[in-house]
């Protein structure tokens, strides 16, 4: 893996940096005048909107740079390109991507409720997405191949750390390529940032003990039970005839697993006396009923790994800040990055967030399709 910042800059580069500023401004402008209100929108989507619209421009400059990372060095002109917004919640890169020109847009999600309200505020703001996509990676395979559709990117923001499996996602991303194709995948969750991994932390301890109320906005989709709480009734249903004590205990060893994988524990459990998962990480959690992962702080040498297994070639990298905020602030934002540009993929530690960039590549090594065990997952 090579400790540079960006990839090396090309032909072109600078009049791709100017046509994405340009419609990261037209976008700002559309956004700001947005009467959410009036599209009759979920309570979940106008939550999300009002946040980013809160620090819109900063966001816009973030998914930029993505953009940017998914464009640069690559054959033809953008209005060629077949973009995908794996997991693109409020819709805000496809949106970013439409009004820029790339050829043809894909949003996909898991959630139908945003995938139906993305679709209002596309055509709200007049940008088209050729696509909407609901549901998993699965889903979104089985759409392209149904339609001969030609992937050249992946971005995300915010999702790797919320895949339930990312071995098999990886793995399942190979049956796109026909051809070469990029993934730039950028994640909050840095597990290398000591700041961020304690609010995480508490973050997770949160949701794996303490059940919540819930409020304007909430996910549907997502429990609000606290996640062991959740086990304990998972396993209590699925073996009524084992006592409080193994419940728990076994409620407490499968922290981390969705339900189908609970229930192979009990399985295991009943057979052996014992399981064999075992939960490397002190406070990574995810919702049984769904997988979705609580923010999951990942081991970056065993990301590489898994990513390199199935077939990508490229490396993880450190995200910059954004260059908005009061003075004090755009000066501390300017020397950080400044020294997460000097020092690489050694500043992952004073870094936002974190950046998989890589290429899919049918010659990638180690390519072998399959899922590690459940007792080697992080």
């Amino acid at each position: 893996m090579r400790d540079n910042q960006t990839p090396a800059v090309g032909i072109g580069s600078k009049q791709l940096q100017e046509q994405i500023a340009a419609a990261r401004m037209r976008l700002h402008a559309k956004l700001i005048n947005l009467d959410l209100k009036s599209l009759q929108i979920s309570e979940y989507i106008q939550r999300h909107l009002n946040k980013y619209i809160a620090n819109l421009k900063g966001a816009l400059q973030l998914y930029g740079r993505l953009l940017y990372l998914c464009l640069n060095n690559r054959q033809g002109f953008p209005n060629k390109a077949v973009l995908v917004d794996y997991g693109g919640g409020c819709g805000i890169i496809s949106l970013l991507a439409a009004e820029m020109g790339i050829g043809t847009v894909i949003y996909n999600d898991i959630y139908d409720v945003s995938c139906t309200d993305v679709g209002s505020i596309s055509k709200a703001l007049g940008l088209k997405l050729d696509h909407i996509v609901c549901g998993d990676v699965d889903d979104l395979i089985s759409y392209v191949q149904a339609h001969a559709i030609c992937i050249n990117a992946i971005v995300s923001y915010d999702v790797i750390e919320h895949i339930y499996d990312v071995e098999s996602h990886f793995s399942k991303l190979g049956l796109l390529a026909d051809h070469e194709f990029r993934i730039v995948y950028a994640s909050g969750a840095n597990s290398a940032n000591p700041k961020n991994v304690r609010l995480v932390k508490k973050e997770q301890i949160d949701a794996e003990y303490k059940s919540r109320d819930k409020k304007w906005g909430h996910k549907d989709r997502d429990t609000l039970q606290a996640f062991l709480d959740v086990r304990k009734n998972i396993i209590a249903a699925y073996a009524p005839d084992l006592s409080l004590e193994v419940v728990e205990q076994l409620a407490r060893s499968t922290r981390g697993l969705i339900q189908r994988d609970i229930e192979k524990c009990v399985d295991e459990f009943r057979l052996k006396g014992r399981i064999m998962y075992q939960m490397d990480h002190p406070t990574n959690t995810c919702d049984p009923y769904t997988g979705n992962w609580c923010e999951h702080l990942m081991d970056f040498d065993w990301l590489e790994e898994i990513i390199r297994k199935a077939g990508f070639a490229g490396e993880i990298m450190a995200g910059c800040y954004n260059s908005y905020g009061s003075y004090p602030k755009k000066i501390a934002k300017i020397s950080l990055n400044a020294m997460i540009k000097i020092l690489g993929r050694r500043s992952m530690f004073m870094a936002p967030y974190y950046v998989v960039y890589a290429t899919f590549s049918e010659k990638g090594a180690g390519k072998d399709g399959n899922s590690a065990p459940l007792s080697n997952r992080r």
